[in-house]
């Protein structure tokens, strides 16, 4: 079996691991057709050996793709201690790559998002009080409407304050959600459309960040990126 070059690991779901799993792995193809030249693996955090049984398939020089939204507690502590001593280098988490509110602006603008058009973004936030989570929303807001030409962007989290329902409920009918979420489980299926409905959002929630146009051929890009400078700094 070929060894993998780089591995894509999200945190999954710990009450029912095997459909984020699977889910995981269904995205992860979609970034493998942008890199035909390239093996990638898929792992959850949640599902028992699943990250163990990917890193004994890494090829020497191979990486690691965190899709989290920041560079906070999962990426820095837990997926770090469950690495141990793996030589595979950590990349920028997926929800922190440059390219990505480009991306979410053209995205928009093909929704129908108008210049002078509210958008209401919602991220999970951290309720033990982590600064990481919201402070890579808000960064990612402000890139954003720097991309949208200055559009007015309101954030609301699912669990610290502003909550959703606080941002939601001062906003127009018609205005669009997008989910600043690195995969589509419970806590956006359920929790965010809970807040929503609870607020009586009549607006329209897009489907979240990391399955709007071109994202995926934005991983794919990253991890050869990645790649290619270790490669050379391997070789000078």
């Amino acid at each position: 079996m070929d060894q993998l070059d780089a591995l894509i690991v999200s945190h999954g779901q710990p009450s029912l691991p095997d459909p984020a799993e699977a889910a995981l792995a269904d995205y992860v193809a979609g970034v493998q057709a942008h890199a035909p030249g390239l093996r990638l693996g898929s792992a959850t955090l949640a599902k028992p050996g699943a990250l163990d049984d990917q890193l004994r398939k890494m090829a020497p020089g191979a990486v690691v793709y965190p899709l989290f939204m920041s560079d906070g507690w999962f990426v820095r502590t837990c997926l770090a201690g469950r690495l141990g001593d793996a030589p595979f280098p950590v990349m920028t988490p997926f929800g922190m790559d440059p390219a990505l509110p480009g991306l979410a602006a053209a995205a928009l603008r093909s929704e129908g998002l108008g210049k002078d058009d509210p958008l209401l973004l919602v991220a999970h936030g951290s309720g033990s009080g982590r600064h990481a989570p919201a402070r890579a929303t808000y960064d990612f807001a402000d890139l954003l409407a720097g991309a949208l030409g200055g559009a007015d962007i309101s954030v609301g989290f699912l669990e610290q304050s502003p909550t959703i329902p606080e941002v939601a409920k001062s906003l127009p009918g018609d205005v669009l959600c997008l989910p600043f979420f690195a995969m589509e489980g419970d806590h956006v299926r359920e929790d965010v459309h809970k807040e929503l409905g609870d607020c009586a959002f009549k607006g329209r929630v897009l489907p979240v960040i990391s399955q709007l146009a071109g994202v995926d051929a934005m991983v794919a890009a990253a991890i050869s990126a990645e790649l290619a400078d270790s490669h050379k700094a391997t070789s000078a």
